[in-house]
């Protein structure tokens, strides 16, 4: 019964993103209210419809391992390592101390929608071009999606359940959800959860491009590309990035003298079994999602102070999502201040919920939430259903928190965080 279960705090916060890395450079790139999309530069993206992207710039993977682990490993399981040390260090926590969990009580759990496929991409190059034996030997160790968090583990000493989600845009919220799950349960007491995604390679980032998923229109102004509820908006703008958080059981945090961001509360899955690319237009199954979340939170939604949406600039996903969280939050959404913040750092796919769940904690923190940028012009058929998206920051006193994410295949997840009591 929820009545024995126990309180999961956020304690601590990882991110490697387009706007910065480390919680430092990410709330003064959120702070900014700029976008870092940008035409790419990874490859040349002149074959493409769209040819714009979010690109991690200033990552050096040794500034998080030493150099033999760096050889070891791809992007991937870079930006995990690089996430989980700096999500470790922000909640003071290190492993193997009496004061932090044990190690095996301590769980992984990680999604990505596409996981070392980029890496592989690569690899299968230069196996083209020069036979089997230019090929790297650790290929087959990093293309499956539990590298990241089973190098996490290995680097870290945790020896509690290593997960990893694949549910596409969805994963890195449900990979959260599913720590929160077991946390509380008491089946372990802290767990790194998260999503990570390096996505820009030709092959990956032309699969989107060849169904029109992403923006094409913007190639000329890559600031403007990523639209957010925007009528003007054309697809979404792929990005790269990962962000790990560090839940805690309530006493386990407490005994330690942990300062955390938030209470995780809540969290619901819900499927469209409607179609593979599109989002069931009314967003019944959405919004199911969202009120499920809030009934495992034990919460109504006149205590949800803010939404961060999913929002990925496309024209029907958009729109769906707004009637959707309409549905979910009935007269309450007429009021609640709602954003999507992927015009910042694009859209990483299976990471953009974790990204997002940070942004939930940092907002019920510190009274602060982002606003949607290049929102200029909203789409009436958004505005009808939720007045409250706005282009500018939210400064207020935040209590509750809903944050929503979906995915190909219309996986719906759902996130609810409120401050700690």
């Amino acid at each position: 019964m929820r009545d024995r279960d126990r309180e999961v705090w956020v304690t601590g916060l990882g991110m490697v993103t387009p706007i910065g890395t480390g919680l430092d450079r990410f709330w003064v790139g959120l702070q900014a209210g700029k976008s870092a999309v940008k035409r790419i530069d990874r490859f040349d993206p002149a074959q493409f419809r769209s040819q714009v992207a979010a690109q991690v710039d200033d990552f050096e993977p040794t500034d998080y391992m030493d150099p033999k682990a760096a050889r070891q490993t791809d992007r991937f399981s870079q930006f995990a390592l690089a996430a989980g040390r700096l999500a470790l260090a922000d909640a003071q926590l290190e492993i193997g101390t009496r004061q932090a969990p044990r190690g095996d009580r301590f769980a992984v759990y990680v999604g990505s929608a596409l996981g070392g496929i980029a890496y592989a991409e690569q690899q299968h190059e230069r196996y083209i071009d020069r036979g089997i034996r230019s090929v790297a030997p650790n290929l087959a160790l990093a293309v499956f999606g539990g590298a990241a968090p089973a190098n996490v583990g290995i680097a870290l000493g945790l020896h509690g359940p290593i997960l990893s989600t694949a549910n596409s845009c969805a994963a890195g919220a449900v990979a959260i959800g599913e720590a929160l799950r077991l946390v509380r349960s008491g089946a372990a007491d802290a767990a790194l959860a998260g999503g990570v995604e390096v996505p820009l390679s030709p092959l990956a980032f032309g699969a989107f491009d060849i169904i029109r998923a992403l923006s094409a229109g913007h190639n000329d102004r890559p600031l403007d590309a990523a639209r957010p509820f925007d009528a003007e908006r054309d697809g979404f703008v792929m990005g790269e990035g990962a962000t790990l958080l560090v839940l805690e059981a309530r006493e386990v945090a407490e005994k330690r003298g942990a300062t955390p961001y938030a209470e995780l509360r809540g969290y619901a899955a819900t499927s469209d079994a409607y179609h593979m690319v599109q989002p069931r237009p009314d967003g019944m199954q959405a919004a199911r999602a969202a009120r499920l979340a809030l009934a495992d939170a034990h919460m109504k939604a006149v205590e949800v102070d803010y939404v961060n949406a999913h929002a990925s600039s496309t024209p029907l996903g958009d729109a769906a999502e707004a009637r959707a969280i309409a549905r979910a939050l009935g007269a309450r959404a007429r009021e609640v201040p709602v954003s999507g913040t992927k015009a910042y750092y694009g859209h990483p796919l299976g990471a953009s919920g974790a990204i997002e769940a940070s942004i939930c904690a940092l907002a019920i923190a510190r009274g602060w939430a982002p606003g949607t940028v290049n929102l200029s012009d909203i789409d009436p058929e958004v505005s009808r259903y939720l007045p409250g998206v706005r282009a500018e920051p939210l400064s207020s006193k935040i209590r509750g928190v809903l944050s929503t994410s979906f995915g190909f295949g219309g996986l719906n997840a759902a996130l609810v965080m409120r401050e700690v009591r």
